[in-house]
């Protein structure tokens, strides 16, 4: 029964994965980067998006885009070839909150990078702007921000119950709060299971990561 669900989370959780790693880091770098007006309007904006549940983002995207505008289809996920539309608007109510997380994470990695001595030095050889922000500041702080996406999109997973219900998706989300409410404890159990399963494969990938990030770090050794 499980089975036949499991696709349509994952495909979810990876779609808001990709939306969360792309526009958090994109504006934490941002962020990180730029002072002043920039910094504080992007600061500004991820904290009202981290305040934000993801049952209410995915009442008020219902309501402006899918019902307002008919940009976006409300309920159901569906055929194949429809697929990503439908999902558009539940992968952003899931990943918004956890999106302005990792986007301050971000920021502060980037920020405390950047004023760093050997980046100075960089900048007063006269590298590249790009070269700098690639080799020296994003490398570095890469550590952090992995820490930080793992554990978001392994949250996603306990999350997506509540956008799965209310875009009417079909996924183990969905069935968990089924199941609940039914009091079948076996498949509660069952889908509770997986999403523990789910978060130490996720954790564990992000350990595993640490090593091709960072070749100073060694079982059982910490980096010099």
């Amino acid at each position: 029964m499980l089975a036949t669900k499991v696709v349509l989370t994952l495909q979810l959780v990876l779609y808001a994965g990709v939306i969360l790693v792309v526009l958090g880091v994109g504006l934490g770098l941002i962020a990180g980067l730029r002072r002043g007006a920039v910094d504080s309007v992007i600061v500004g904006a991820t904290a009202f998006l981290a305040a934000i549940p993801p049952y209410m983002a995915a009442i008020v995207l219902l309501s402006v885009f899918a019902v307002g505008l008919g940009w976006f289809p409300a309920i159901g996920a569906g055929a194949d070839g429809e697929r990503l539309l439908h999902l558009t608007l539940p992968a952003i109510a899931l990943a918004l909150s956890s999106l302005a997380i990792v986007a301050r994470v971000t920021r502060v990695a980037v920020r405390g990078e950047s004023d760093r001595e050997h980046v100075q030095t960089a900048v007063s050889r006269g590298f590249l702007k790009a070269q700098i922000v690639r080799r020296h500041i994003l490398r570095n702080a890469l550590m952090p921000i992995t820490t930080i996406v793992g554990v978001a999109v392994a949250s996603l997973l306990a999350v997506s119950a509540v956008v799965e219900q209310a875009f009417s998706l079909d996924g183990i989300g969905s069935a968990l709060v089924q199941a609940a409410l039914a009091r079948d404890m076996a498949v509660v159990q069952a889908i509770a299971l997986l999403f523990v399963f789910a978060f130490i494969a996720t954790n564990t990938l992000v350990d595993i990561l640490y090593v091709f990030l960072d070749p100073r770090i060694k079982a059982g050794k910490e980096p010099a």
